[in-house]
């Protein structure tokens, strides 16, 4: 296992079977929208005989173990206990929102959960795909506050709450973190060229991440990245099959439909962003 920016790497099953992408679904409380074009994500996946990774924040929350056996979250579990036994292999990636998901999530769900990112070979392509935050290492408040959050010791304690008392502290943590991304440079939010390159430096070709809520595409000297955007705003995903990779959105319809490939992401090194684009929108 490797570590990239003390993100520990998993290294998955080398195959080129196709591989389907999604990200920050943020599925609320309340469900809404995201929970059909899930259902229908899934279904394209195993129309192609594809494995689906989501790349972090699965939930908007996530933070006692019995909330699997409630709700939501049970029914999310129980839509890929489905797609699961209808063939299609799932793998969950810890967000910053759901990084307390745990083997009562894996049990329920029939998904496998990385703790961290997971690196794959598709097409003959290394390909390293992790949440993102991790690369966004401007954004100091929210780096600080994940040495401690992360904590086994406290993850454990909080995994035990009352389920009423755990949902309340997260909602009001999730207030707090819309109010911090409201003020100060918004550059922060960026990913840094130097964690970038750092992504490279494991010997992978192709780089996959999310969190920040923008779609695009460009490349890092020899590298290819791609971030995908918030599949609770955008519906969209990234199939990898054949050596490529194909944008796509998948509609109410049913099945998917392809996307124009979006343009680079402006990049920061300290001393701001790389690019005159404006900078990505609020990502924790």
């Amino acid at each position: 296992m490797t570590d990239v920016l003390g993100t520990p790497v998993r290294v998955a099953v080398r195959d080129d079977a196709p591989v389907l992408l999604i990200s920050d679904l943020h599925v609320p409380v309340g469900g809404g929208a995201v929970l059909p074009a899930l259902q229908t994500a899934l279904d394209a996946a195993r129309s192609v005989g594809a494995r689906v990774v989501v790349l972090g924040d699965l939930f908007d929350t996530y933070v006692a173990r019995r909330q699997v056996t409630v709700g939501v979250w049970r029914d999310v579990a129980a839509m890929f206990a489905a797609a699961a036994a209808n063939g299609t292999g799932i793998e969950v990636l810890h967000g910053n929102r759901d990084f307390l998901l745990g083997p009562e999530f894996e049990r329920a769900s029939r998904a496998s959960l990385v703790r961290g990112g997971l690196r794959l070979r598709t097409g003959g392509t290394e390909t390293l795909l992790v949440h993102g935050d991790e690369l966004c290492q401007n954004d100091l408040p929210y780096q600080r506050a994940k040495r401690w959050l992360r904590n086994p010791l406290l993850g454990a304690i909080v995994r035990r709450l009352p389920l009423v008392v755990a949902l309340r502290l997260a909602e009001r943590a999730r207030r707090r973190s819309r109010a911090v991304v409201r003020f100060g440079d918004q550059t922060r939010f960026l990913p840094t060229g130097a964690a970038i390159d750092a992504a490279f430096g494991t010997g992978v070709q192709r780089l996959v991440f999310g969190h920040i809520h923008r779609f695009a595409h460009g490349r890092r000297g020899a590298g290819e990245y791609w971030v995908l955007p918030a599949f609770d705003e955008a519906a969209t995903g990234l199939l990898l099959r054949g050596g490529g990779v194909e944008p796509v959105r998948f509609s109410r319809g049913g099945g998917f439909e392809g996307v124009p490939v979006p343009g680079p992401l402006p990049l920061t090194d300290g001393g701001g962003p790389t690019s005159t684009l404006p900078p990505a929108g609020p990502a924790r």
